[in-house]
């Protein structure tokens, strides 16, 4: 399974009243052309998926709150789990697209594959996972996206998935264009 085959699962039991928070590159533009829309795309921010969808949930705290980001992404910004960890929001989701390279940036091994995501998050005291395992059947995957959004507490989704991404056009939005697009869907 790749993990575009995921944000496409995904999109298809969304209600379109949730915000996704994606983390910058490939998993930005597969957010973008898969799911609905406006969400917050981020560009040239490496690392702060988690802060920002932090930050958004307790902001919002009626709305649900999706963070899609890669395990490069993930490895950069480790200690915004911590203190997501401590405030809690249950608004708050957060998937894990693990493929083991900063696939936007040429393919470079990270180095996800030394993590035990389960003692990792357990780790840091969230320990509502339901891990996606590359030999997960479709209806497993899509079990598990279930319960992971609809779950009544904070959860994190880490799914391994297979290095490959499709060809799809830049997102069109400059920064301030998605912040106003954000802001006029919260009128």
């Amino acid at each position: 399974m790749y993990g575009f085959e995921i944000i496409q699962e995904l999109a298809s039991v969304l209600s379109g009243n949730e915000v996704i928070v994606s983390s910058n590159g490939n998993i930005s533009r597969q957010v973008y052309h898969y799911c609905p829309q406006p969400q917050i795309y981020l560009r040239g921010s490496m690392g702060l998926p988690v802060s920002v969808g932090l930050g958004l949930a307790l902001a919002r705290p009626e709305t649900q709150i999706l963070i899609i980001l890669g395990d490069g992404n993930l490895l950069m910004g480790l200690g915004s789990l911590s203190t997501t960890s401590y405030v809690r929001p249950s608004n708050l989701k957060i998937l894990i697209l693990d493929n083991g390279v900063y696939a936007t940036t040429g393919l470079q091994n990270t180095t996800s594959g030394t993590l035990n995501y389960p003692a990792l998050l357990d780790g840091f005291g969230l320990s509502n996972i339901v891990p996606i395992l590359r030999n997960d059947s479709i209806e497993d995957i899509k079990d598990k996206i279930q319960i992971w959004l609809h779950s009544p507490e904070l959860s994190v989704l880490p799914a391994l998935v297979d290095a490959k991404a499709p060809t799809l056009s830049n997102i069109p939005l400059h920064p301030e264009e998605i912040s106003a697009l954000q802001r006029g869907s919260n009128d």
